[in-house]
């Protein structure tokens, strides 16, 4: 016998104690393993309700909790550990960042050109936003109610920008802007309008985005962020603006730099895109806009009987011509096509003067009668096709219900003249008609 004293005892406890622990660890339920690696910072949370809950509950759906980023990556402490021991700052638990540390809280990881390489995301968005007027506040004025990063993209609960549900998907955008831009008490102290997300929304930009105009791709309309930046966020300078919106309509810009038009704006700072088309409310001007004098209207800059506006008025003349001829021609299809006819050839017709008026539009702002008055003939000989078209189809038409009605007449007349020889008939009395008294 092994006295409990002796070294002989002590080793066979050892060897006891190292076989129970082998034991346990092959042994051991699964359930115990997962045990151990509860978070227990969102397991605590996501019992709780309200605004302790919240945190947990939108982690759920996030791309941060998908990608692999826990309360901790954050918030620092030990989530292995009851609430309050693992809160502890020995294991570097932070809490909630402050407003003025949040942009470079996330560039921790988001500037991390390793890191990001795998998710494909640019790692330049500190750097930007430092430029962007919400930056150049925060950390030039310590004013913290700006935008940081947790402002537009939320906490708990980020999305991908492509995500419906994301606060930054494109549709989404000019509400979430909106947020502050569209907050008057909260905007007082910058002295900035806070009308431009009712603007932008009655505006044609706006109204495509949100799927109201026919034949119009929401996908490529622009939103706050196409104009502004994205973190950089900025309102264009004067000489950018044309950049800015030739960024997407470029064929317009280069006519419009051609047109004395941005010689003037590269000398005086006017007149510039938004002169004439608005920024947020973006109107799409009609020929109204050549002979009226309101703003956006060439009156409103050029003297009456002043050569650009009798170059206005020239155009306005010729262009409503055209556009009413469109207009009519378009009534004649559409009274052919309920006539159930086939208009094939009419809407190539009709397709082809509506596509050269449309081609016009661009070259107006050269501002020039030279380039403009060969596509406006162009535009009006379609439409004198169309018309001859129109034509033909009208003298067809014609044709078939003379025919029709010929071919009528002549049943009718045969039927009539059977209907008298039928009549003219001798009567034969029938055989139960003969009287045998």
């Amino acid at each position: 016998m092994t006295r409990a004293g002796s070294p002989a005892g002590s080793a066979a406890r050892m060897a006891g104690a190292a076989a129970l622990a082998l034991f346990a660890t092959l042994f051991a339920s699964p359930a115990a393993a997962v045990q151990e690696k509860v978070d227990q910072c969102f397991a605590c949370h996501n019992r709780l309700g309200g605004k302790l809950g919240a945190p947990a509950k939108e982690h759920i759906g996030s791309v941060h909790r998908e990608a692999g980023v826990a309360c901790v990556t954050c918030h620092g402490g030990n989530p292995s550990l009851p609430t309050e021991e693992g809160m502890d700052r020995r294991y570097g638990f932070r809490g909630k960042p402050a407003t003025r540390d949040i942009p470079r809280f996330c560039a921790r990881c988001h500037s991390d050109v390793a890191m990001m390489r795998q998710y494909n995301l640019r790692t330049d968005q500190l750097a930007e936003y430092r430029t962007s007027r919400h930056g150049r506040l925060l950390y030039e004025r310590d004013d913290t109610r700006v935008a940081v990063c947790t402002s537009c993209h939320g906490r708990h609960e980020i999305r991908r920008k492509s995500d419906p549900e994301s606060t930054v998907y494109r549709t989404n955008v000019p509400r979430m802007c909106g947020a502050c831009h569209a907050d008057p008490a909260y905007m007082k102290p910058y002295g900035i309008p806070t009308d431009q997300r009712e603007n932008f929304e009655n505006g044609i930009h706006g109204r495509i985005l949100a799927g109201k105009i026919r034949r119009e791709n929401p996908t490529l309309a622009p939103n706050c962020a196409t104009c502004h930046g994205v973190h950089g966020a900025a309102p264009p300078g004067v000489g950018e603006v044309a950049n800015v919106c030739g960024g997407c309509h470029a064929v317009v810009a280069g006519y419009f730099r051609e047109s004395a038009h941005f010689a003037a704006a590269r000398e005086i700072g006017e007149p510039k895109c938004i002169t004439c088309h608005g920024n947020h409310s973006n109107r799409r001007p009609t020929i109204r806009v050549f002979s009226g004098s309101g703003p956006g209207e060439c009156g409103f800059c050029h003297e009456k009987g002043s050569k650009p506006l009798q170059f206005a008025e020239n155009v306005r003349d010729l262009l409503g011509a055209l556009e009413e001829g469109v207009a009519e021609y378009q009534k004649e299809l559409d009274a052919a096509t309920a006539a159930g006819r086939n208009v094939d050839k009419l809407k190539e017709a009709h397709e082809n003067a509506r596509n050269r008026l449309t081609e016009v539009e661009p070259v107006f702002h050269t501002f020039s009668l030279d380039r403009v008055l060969p596509l406006i003939h162009e535009s009006d000989s379609f439409l004198r096709e169309a018309r001859q078209e129109i034509g033909n189809f009208r003298d067809e038409q014609r044709q078939r219900r003379s025919v029709a009605v010929y071919s009528v007449t002549m049943l009718l007349l045969i039927a009539a003249l059977l209907g008298v020889k039928l009549a003219l008939l001798p009567k034969h009395p029938r055989a139960g008609d003969v009287n045998t008294g």
